[in-house]
């Protein structure tokens, strides 16, 4: 359930991000700040931690052993 969660998050704030970058009132909610510049920060920030899990997933991938138990 977690797990979903994580990944249903990391995959919401990059549509996030894509509708940031393609509309041009939302810059303008951010650039106005309160909420929108919050959410966006929030979304920054899960957007970062994914691509750095991700990162780490494929490193332990290639170097961990797979016949270790």
């Amino acid at each position: 359930m977690l797990k979903r969660i994580v990944i249903g998050s990391f995959f919401v704030s990059i549509a996030y991000f894509l509708v940031y970058f393609f509309v041009p009132a939302l810059k303008n909610a951010v650039y106005s700040g309160g909420f929108w510049a919050i959410l966006h920060a929030l979304m920054g920030v899960i957007l970062v931690v994914g691509i750095f899990s991700i990162i780490l997933y494929v490193l332990y991938y290639l170097f961990s052993d797979p016949h270790k138990k």
